[in-house]
């Protein structure tokens, strides 16, 4: 018999390379259509948007707030590469995150009828985060010795949270008086895989006069559509889906012919919601919020809950090595059976698998943006950005430039602060040509250049089609030699509005002012 229970917990936390997703860039360029979905109250210029499947929207990232490659190795100067343990120790807090993020629209298709805009998109999400304390890389890197010796080694919090979903969304904004506008997306949500870590409390202390090892562990874990992994011929661990049970495999949808019954039959469904609102202050300032992904979903298909109750075991070492070795010269696999079966009955005793449903909530996140609107093509913002990551309130900043060239060519550039991370400078860009536009922008450029000393990297890009969108006017033309309803349409990429304007042309988008 082995011991399984604790290595299968530890192997699951590494079985997957994938909603702490922060958009700085993407939230400043309102000549995109998919802008909608990170504020909800947005207004594209264009009348008809489509989105090329699957190419329409690609967005990925990876997020540590532990350490950077550099930090964790250094060049000598004869040009070999050492490992530096204790600076990268130094660089990490008592809980550490890795995030990673991945999404893609399937479908995109937007309009705009008057004061109103629609659209629809088909989301594939995946989400992953991985939380490590700084004891267990200690571990890893200097064995329990050292900075370990003689305290608890404190695994608590070890864990991940895993989820594979698809989003059917309906938006819907409305401008008000060009002055105000708002906006809402109703989500109708479809999950396929989950991993929610509930519990997770973990530690080992090593006596500094004797070495003993005095392990706690207390842990409580849910799955729903993952793979069987037992303890024993007899004893279930983690997962639900028992891969070598034909008739199970086909109704999961993991065999030929049957793969509609994974992407589309499972039980595991949601709802959600996002919100947002643009207010105009004055006519040089802007107020911007968005609350994005309000909403659960209730898991049935497939489900496990791993649970170990409070468990203690010591290790003090062999009171007669004489008696356990013997010179036999098969005695240390004999000890090592004698500790696996004694470890692994102590473990049966505390451990429970059930197949109960349950729900996780999406990771809500929160915009507020001030806009400052210095003329036609030049705009300067404020954003703050916050989330929940393992229920941990986590806050970015950053600050903005979006500048406007014509009717064909947007870009920004941005500093934000978030994870832990002072170096993300952000820069993106979308260009039109007739009625095919390509956008590519990230919240970290420097990632592209010098990855070994980033946290973070983000990249998102896509393809649309969009029709209908109107033509600025010469932008060097001085203001007096435009009339009013033209100063109006001059930047219809923008989201600017004229706040004064008496009566609103049916055509402005949210944000369109003239140049003062």
């Amino acid at each position: 018999m082995k011991v399984r229970i604790v290595i299968l917990y530890f192997v699951m936390l590494s079985l997957f390379k994938t909603n702490a997703q922060q958009d700085f860039v993407m939230y400043h360029m309102p000549s995109i259509p998919q802008i909608t979905q990170v504020d909800p109250a947005s207004i594209p210029d264009s009348k008809l948007d489509i989105g090329l499947p699957i190419i329409s929207r690609v967005y990925g990232s990876v997020f540590n707030t532990g350490f950077s490659f550099n930090d964790l190795f250094y060049k000598t100067p004869s040009g070999s590469v050492m490992a530096d343990m204790d600076n990268a120790i130094k660089k990490m807090k008592p809980s550490n995150f890795l995030v990673l993020n991945f999404s893609t629209d399937l479908l995109f298709l937007g309009f705009r009828h008057e004061k109103d805009y629609y659209s629809f998109n088909v989301t594939e999400k995946i989400d992953y985060t991985f939380n490590y304390p700084e004891d267990l890389v200690t571990m890893a890197l200097e064995g329990n010795g050292r900075n370990l010796l003689g305290r608890r080694a404190s695994f608590d919090g070890l864990g991940m949270d895993f989820t594979h979903w698809r989003e059917y969304a309906f938006h819907w904004a409305h401008d008000v008086n060009h002055k105000f506008s708002y906006g809402a997306r109703i989500k109708y949500l479809y999950g396929m895989e989950n991993f929610t870590t509930q519990i997770s409390n973990m530690g080992m202390h090593t006596d500094q006069q004797t070495h003993a090892l005095a392990f706690d562990m207390n842990f409580e874990f849910r799955t729903s559509g993952l793979p069987l992994l037992m303890i024993d011929d007899s004893t279930e661990g983690i997962g639900a889906i028992d891969v070598s049970n034909s008739e199970m495999n086909q109704d999961a949808g993991f065999e030929q012919g049957f793969y509609n019954n994974y992407f589309f039959r499972r039980k595991n469904r949601g709802v959600g919601i996002d919100i947002g609102f643009n207010y105009h202050i004055n006519d040089k300032l802007l107020l911007e919020g968005s609350l994005l992904d309000i909403g659960f979903i209730r898991w049935k298909s497939y489900t496990s809950n791993s649970s170990l109750t409070q468990w203690n075991y010591t290790y003090s070492g062999i009171e007669n090595p004489v008696e356990v070795f013997g010179g036999s010269g098969t005695s240390v696999q004999f000890l090592k059976e004698i500790l696996e079966d004694s470890v692994e009955n102590a473990l049966r005793n505390n451990f429970t698998y059930s197949n109960p449903t349950y729900s996780t909530s999406l990771r809500t996140k929160f915009y507020a943006s001030m806009e400052y609107i210095v003329d036609h093509n030049n705009f300067i913002s404020l954003t703050t950005y916050s989330s929940f990551i393992r229920n941990r309130f986590r806050i970015g900043i950053g600050l903005a430039y979006n500048y406007h060239f014509r009717h064909w060519l947007s870009a920004t550039a941005s500093y934000s602060i978030y994870n832990r991370s002072y170096s993300n400078l952000g820069l993106g860009f979308s260009a039109n040509a007739g009625p095919a536009e390509f956008f590519l922008m990230t919240d970290n450029i420097l990632a592209a250049f010098l990855p070994e000393n980033v946290k973070n990297t983000q990249v998102h890009f896509g393809f649309n089609l969009t029709f209908g969108r109107e033509k600025s006017e010469d932008k060097k033309a001085p203001p007096s030699s435009m009339s009013s309803s033209n100063k109006s349409r001059s930047n219809t990429k923008r989201k600017r509005t004229k706040v004064k304007e008496s009566k609103p042309e049916k055509n402005i988008s949210r944000k369109v002012t003239e140049e003062l």
